[in-house]
């Protein structure tokens, strides 16, 4: 896609750093890292949610990022990551990325469900059986 940024990191057209790369995916750092090493994984081919990829597309995306947690967690002897995808994020790059943030205890992080304030209404057997029937 011609004004994606990501994109434009696959063809080399805009400098990153690479931390990893194989034939499907990059790995590099990011901008405004969150920790020391935030590194963000995206498979080359250009698409804006997981909706946009095939299983195996988004399994080769997932290995990568298996791949560089595991070099991510060595390297800065992490004491856990937190891995997480924007999906339909409306700000933000319109290429599917995941981020890889790495945590140390007592980094004043928090879980992943920490993001998000919005505790349901309904109850939560009424959410599975929309769910299911989607």
């Amino acid at each position: 896609m011609d004004n994606c940024i990501f994109c434009k990191l696959v063809t080399n057209d805009i400098p990153s750093l690479r931390v990893y790369e194989d034939d499907d995916t990059i790995s590099f750092l990011e901008l405004n890292p969150s920790a020391p090493g935030h590194a963000m994984v995206i498979l080359k081919k250009h698409g804006y949610s997981i909706f946009e990829y095939t299983q195996e597309d988004l399994g080769k995306l997932m290995a990568s990022v298996s791949h560089v947690s595991k070099k991510i967690e060595t390297a800065l002897h992490t004491d856990s990551l937190t891995i997480g995808i924007n999906h339909h994020e409306e700000t933000g790059v319109p290429h599917l990325h995941v981020h890889i943030i790495p945590r140390w205890n007592n980094d004043n992080g928090s879980a992943l469900q920490s993001i998000v304030k919005n505790p349901p209404k309904e109850s939560r057997e009424a959410i599975a059986d929309k769910i299911k029937a989607a």
